[in-house]
């Protein structure tokens, strides 16, 4: 914002208006991703987070709506015993009252019975990037869509996972490049 702008009550309530969208955004990145890690997936969690028609696609699997939202999570996470999910500042881009939001991912999943640090632990770990769409609702921000492509893994696979959505792996890199 240029100084002249600044000087401008109506330019200057605008731009505020946008920090405050690109804030409240990241906060809820943030809290969607400290939410995975502390494990309480209920009718507040979800109704805090998602739209009713929320659209999620995760390499485990789908769900559309808000109503099964929570057993959808929960049934994820119930594979491990712990969890770690660290993401990136998330990439905001404003459209009015919708936003396009992005942001990368490490994820550590530590198995049931491992044991606690200083020991060594058993785990799945995954590094990926997460995108989707927010839009504003009567009570904030809200995911509508939100995605999860992974581009890397190490450590051992939960048994019960025996498929992955093969649109959901980044798989550039895989094959060397053609000579030219």
């Amino acid at each position: 914002m240029t100084r002249e702008q600044a000087a401008d009550p109506a330019a200057l309530a605008a731009e505020v208006a946008r920090l405050a969208d690109l804030a409240a955004l990241q906060h809820l990145i943030e809290r969607y991703l400290a939410s995975l890690d502390e494990g309480v997936f209920d009718e507040s969690w979800a109704r805090s987070l998602f739209t009713e028609d929320i659209e999620m696609t995760f390499p485990v699997g789908s769900h559309q709506g808000i109503t099964g939202v929570t057993g959808f999570i929960s049934e994820i996470m119930a594979r491990w015993g712990r969890t770690h999910h660290h993401g990136s500042g998330g990439s905001v881009d404003l459209d009015g009252d919708r936003a396009a939001v992005s942001w990368s991912l490490i994820a550590s999943h530590v198995h049931y019975g491992s044991p606690p640090p200083p020991e060594a632990t058993e785990y799945f770990q995954l590094g990926g990037r997460f995108t989707g769409t927010a839009r504003r609702t009567p009570d904030g921000w809200r995911f509508d869509r939100l995605g999860l492509r992974i581009v890397w893994t190490t450590g051992t696979v939960p048994k019960d996972v025996t498929r992955v959505d093969t649109q959901t792996l980044d798989t550039r890199g895989n094959a060397a490049p053609s000579p030219a």
